[in-house]
């Protein structure tokens, strides 16, 4: 469990960053080097997606619970966007 717990929480700023420039440098460096570059950084999109998909499936969680109980954990209110998204997500799970 923790190596999934690590990719999770796996910092991909810096990674993603270095892609993209590697990716739009080599445009006239190479096809191998440009089609490396490019991979990589369609990798770390994806893995990066994961993350925030994931992150975006709690915090819809603590605003259902939230819209709820109209308590908010550990006392912050969520924020419009995820309000919206968690009254979307009960909308569909009753209208089923």
């Amino acid at each position: 469990m923790h190596i999934k717990e690590n990719l999770q929480k796996a910092p991909l700023g810096w990674p993603l960053a270095i892609a993209s420039v590697g990716t739009v440098a080599s445009a006239f460096a190479g096809k191998k080097l440009h089609l490396a570059f490019g991979t990589a950084w369609g990798v770390l999109s994806l893995w990066h997606a994961w993350q925030h998909c994931g992150k975006m499936k709690k915090d819809v969680a603590k605003a259902q619970e939230f819209l709820r109980t109209g308590l908010a954990p550990e006392g912050q209110r969520p924020d419009a966007y995820t309000l919206a998204l968690a009254r979307y997500a009960n909308h569909q799970r009753f209208s089923q």
